[in-house]
């Protein structure tokens, strides 16, 4: 058997498809569930329960009817999507039925079985890479492919059918979790992906330990795959945001000078672009391994103090 990724991680392919299979039985309880309802004669009111009006405006709309439609999306994922998803995940099983059918399954860092602590922390970590854009799910943190949330709650999600032993063949993964033409699928970027790395110095190194042994800080060090996940999700975020903020810079400036007279300091149109320029700069430079913008903001927001390794002074 060879040690490729596809042979023992599972690919993104699949892991859509089960989600997709997964959703499907999630919002076939809650189909269900409705027609209970209606069968009963609506003893349950979505009128009764929220102050629903009739939408005349996104304003309206927004006030009456969306506190309505959040909490209700709320239960679902409180009341059936957590304990579908932590429950069989944590089983024997160690899979959902979309996952069962995909043959892929779930584990810790060790092919051991999730403890329900475990896979509650990775089902509500999941928000957290939907709002960043769907990256958290498209982009390999790891040479392992995990998701931002697996690589957080260290988990794998593997083939089923792969025998443990088969888990210490070499972890190699293109940059994404698919293979696109460009992003790693050669062997010598498969082989750049291995190891670890510091952004603020870019050593690299085969060390695992916290901190860099190299610069000495203690945060921005860790798997190749991880390093360029973030700096890839950090390129695509930033580029975004300064591209914006330069686009409703301009916008504000134009129609500022088609008015008789000025309403708004220079300074604030100051502060728009050069913050704009900044972010988009930042953000584009990710892209070809600079990360002057995000050793910043890890400097700025990270607390980052020096590290000394036991012996050092």
């Amino acid at each position: 058997m060879s040690g490729q990724p596809s042979d023992v991680y599972a690919s993104f392919s699949r892991r859509a498809f089960a989600r997709l299979l997964d959703s499907g039985f999630v919002l076939s309880v809650c189909g269900f569930l409705y027609l209970v309802n209606l069968l009963l004669g609506f003893p349950i009111k979505y009128s009764t329960l929220f102050d629903a009006r009739a939408v005349t405006s996104i304003d309206s709309f927004m006030y009456f009817n969306f506190p309505g439609v959040a909490l209700t999306f709320i239960a679902i994922k409180l009341l059936v999507a957590y304990p579908y998803f932590a429950l069989m995940e944590s089983s024997s099983r160690q899979a959902t039925l979309g996952k069962l059918a995909m043959e892929i399954k779930v584990t810790d860092l060790n092919n051991e079985r999730l403890s329900f602590g475990r896979a509650t922390g990775r089902y509500f970590l999941k928000a957290i890479s939907t709002t960043l854009l769907m990256l958290g799910y498209l982009v390999s943190f790891s040479d392992k492919r995990q998701t931002w949330h697996d690589y957080i709650a260290k988990t794998l999600v593997v083939r089923n059918n792969i025998l443990p032993t088969f888990y210490e063949l070499p972890r190699i993964s293109s940059r994404w979790l698919f293979d696109l033409p460009g992003f790693g699928s050669s062997q010598n970027a498969e082989l750049s992906q291995t190891g670890y790395i510091c952004i603020f110095c870019h050593y690299r190194s085969n060390e695992k330990r916290f901190g860099c042994p190299h610069c000495g800080r203690p945060f921005g060090y860790g798997e190749v795959g991880a390093m360029k996940g973030i700096q890839l999700v950090h390129g695509v975020i930033f580029t975004m945001m300064g591209g914006a903020l330069l686009f409703v810079g301009t916008k504000i400036l134009v129609s500022e000078l088609r008015l008789p007279y000025p309403m708004a300091p220079w300074w604030v149109f100051a502060v728009i672009f050069v913050s704009g320029g900044l972010f988009a700069a930042g953000g584009l430079s990710s892209f070809f391994g600079r990360s002057w913008l995000l050793g910043l903001l890890l400097v700025l927001f990270a607390r980052n103090q020096p590290y000394s390794t036991p012996g050092q002074g």
